[in-house]
């Protein structure tokens, strides 16, 4: 390297080292905008909605809803990585986020390389669950039938694609079984069919099958988080009830585009650690079926983005899903 451009190099640092930290302190100095890939109303925009408040109350600044849907929300997430890395444009991202580079040919971007994770905000487990009418009152029995009746029983999901369905995949490659996937136009039909004794199981997010647990027309099982969920605290999870290595759930995490100032990243992931923990944002998230979660650090919501990417990858090339 030349004289000159060593110089050059050591300004850039230097300039770095003193503006990153003026930035930070400063920021934010103008609303933020927050770019949720889905329409109104669907379960991104009201977690999108619930922590963007928070978020406005915690930096003094209003934090702008921006609905983009369209190609099962790679529109709105290929137009967030292509605005400037500044701190002002986010990303409400949920599981989709991992899956649709391996589900489509041309998503627009990559989730692991034009994004900076900040923090998760949300899950909601996979559950399993059953018809009254199965012979199965745990995850044994359930396997041990599947088994002895291979392509018998009937799995209802969302549609093609989408985390209830790719749950079922995983769970037919881990434990060797084959289920018939019966695809719905989303996971309400699909869970009134399964109350009805239409279908006989599901892998379903928790706030579609609730209703229906509480007043026991489907049976649960367990659910598929690494601890148990604290909205039905009687469920075992997967491993306690004999299906090790299984974790699926539904997630919604904050990300910015990459380039985005780590002391920038930094304060928005201490805003919403303390967010998360909030009362009254625990009230309001648990309605909705989801549980607060925040990440330990960037660093560590980064490593579980891309065990996700990596475990949906598996599953979408092994049982060949085409969209």
């Amino acid at each position: 390297m030349s004289r000159l451009g060593l110089k050059s190099g050591l300004l850039g640092l230097l300039l770095s080292v003193l503006v990153f930290p003026v930035l930070a302190a400063g920021y934010p100095e103008k609303p933020v905008r927050m770019v949720v890939p889905w329409a109104p109303g669907g379960g991104s925009d009201v977690t999108g909605r619930i922590i963007g408040a928070k978020m406005a109350e915690a930096m003094g600044q209003q934090v702008l809803i921006d609905n983009r849907a369209g190609a099962a929300g790679n529109i709105g997430t290929a137009s967030a990585a292509r605005n400037d890395p500044d701190g002002y444009t986010l990303l409400l991202a949920d599981t989709g986020f991992s899956t649709g580079i391996s589900l489509y040919n041309n998503v627009g971007y990559h989730p692991l390389k034009d994004f900076l994770p900040i923090s998760l905000v949300a899950l909601t487990p996979i559950v399993a669950v059953v018809h009254p009418s199965v012979p199965a009152t745990n995850m044994k029995d359930l396997i041990t039938l599947l088994k002895n009746r291979p392509g018998k029983l009937t799995g209802g999901s969302g549609g093609t694609g989408g985390s209830v369905h790719l749950s079922l995949e995983l769970f037919q490659l881990q434990t060797g079984t084959k289920i018939i996937h019966v695809p719905y136009k989303g996971s309400g039909p699909a869970s009134i069919d399964l109350g009805s004794g239409q279908i006989d199981l599901m892998f379903s997010t928790a706030p579609a099958i609730m209703p229906m647990l509480k007043v026991n027309r489907i049976r649960g099982l367990a659910v598929a988080t690494p601890e148990r969920f604290s909205l039905l605290p009687d469920l075992p999870t997967m491993q306690e009830a004999g299906v090790p290595n299984f974790v699926a759930a539904n997630w919604y995490g904050i990300l910015a585009p990459t380039g985005t100032p780590r002391p920038v990243v930094d304060r928005l992931h201490a805003d919403l650690v303390k967010i998360t923990a909030l009362p009254d944002i625990k009230q309001r998230l648990s309605a909705s079926g989801l549980e607060p979660k925040s990440s330990a650090t960037p660093q560590a919501f980064g490593t579980f983005l891309r065990d996700d990417v990596t475990r949906w990858e598996r599953v979408i090339r092994e049982a060949n899903i085409k969209l």
